[in-house]
């Protein structure tokens, strides 16, 4: 118990830090925004390119992980929806915000950092692979869903919504970092020294900025709205998404035990740290913002009871 204890207290020290550093005014609110953008567009790229680009070709991609985590959520961005619009009776909309909150997870500012305490060297490939799966699949769907669903008298169709995503994807930063990563080791390249120590010293940050960004950023996320709305979301994305993940592993033929964990882990974060903006661009906010606060509180004893399970 005291080994999972610290493995998930700094992580959520690091979050609280964040928090009281702008609610106490020792940071500004208006800071939070460059922090992302450094985390996104250099810390982050800078550690996956000098992983990747560092292992094997053959080492980079799993694809037992990329179909267990890929699965997992698309089935649980099915599952949502069906639940939100046949139990709930919620109009599609909302529905799909909420399947987007159950099937998509926080994989680089919260996910990585805890991947790097629990399976250490295998963290950069898993988040790698989701990472992939994430960017090439499950985000482009849960975003079409919404833009169809909030333009249907316009006449757009699904595929063209889909088509026009996945351009803007393309120049995501992390998904170029992860293609010049793998293509680099394909090639068998090897980086300058100097190359290679700067990405890793930006790699070094990703984690601690990560976590510390998230924290800042609950400060502006306000406890509203209905209880009752936002448990079904806790039990979908906190539990529910890893029994998912972890059931398609078990009928799988056992592949890297780490690369197990991390699927599963990953499938336990709280939703992304962007939710609130999808819930504000669709008039639902309050809704969004309320989720995501709680979502992050409770997954300290989500992921630490994940952890005694598997070390039992």
């Amino acid at each position: 118990m005291l080994a999972i204890v610290s493995i998930t207290t700094p992580i959520f020290l690091l979050i609280a830090l964040g928090y009281l550093a702008v609610r106490w005014r020792i940071l500004p609110y208006e800071a939070i925004p460059g922090l992302g953008r450094f985390v996104l567009y250099f810390a982050m790229p800078g550690l996956i390119l000098h992983t990747l680009s560092s292992m094997e070709f053959d080492q980079v991609l799993d694809f037992s992980f990329i179909f267990a985590y890929g699965l997992g959520s698309l089935l649980m961005l099915g599952l949502g929806l069906l639940i939100s619009l046949k139990v709930f009776k919620n109009e599609p909309v909302l529905a799909s915000l909420k399947a987007m909150g159950v099937s998509m997870s926080n994989t680089p500012y919260f996910g990585f950092p805890v991947l790097l305490q629990v399976v250490g060297g295998t963290a950069a490939q898993a988040f790698s692979m989701a990472l992939l799966v994430e960017t090439i699949l499950i985000i482009p769907l849960c975003i079409a869903l919404l833009e169809y669903n909030s333009s249907r008298g316009t006449g757009t169709s699904l595929g063209r919504v889909l088509i026009d995503l996945h351009k803007r994807m393309l120049s995501n930063p992390l998904l170029i970092a992860i293609i010049a990563g793998m293509l680099i080791s394909a090639l068998d390249v090897s980086l300058p020294d100097p190359i290679n120590i700067t990405l890793e010293m930006l790699g070094r940050s990703s984690a601690t900025i990560a976590l510390f960004m998230i924290g800042a950023s609950l400060v502006d996320s306000p406890m509203r709205g209905k209880l009752g709305g936002i448990a079904p979301m806790l039990l979908g994305k906190l539990i529910a998404h890893p029994l998912m993940v972890a059931l398609l592993i078990w009928l799988l033929p056992p592949f890297n035990p780490d690369l197990q964990l991390a699927a599963v882990l990953l499938a336990a974060m709280p939703m992304m740290s962007i939710y609130p903006i999808f819930g504000s661009q669709y008039g639902y906010r309050n809704f969004a913002t309320s989720t995501l606060m709680l979502a992050t509180i409770c997954a300290f004893f989500t992921i630490s009871a994940i952890l005694i399970f598997i070390q039992a």
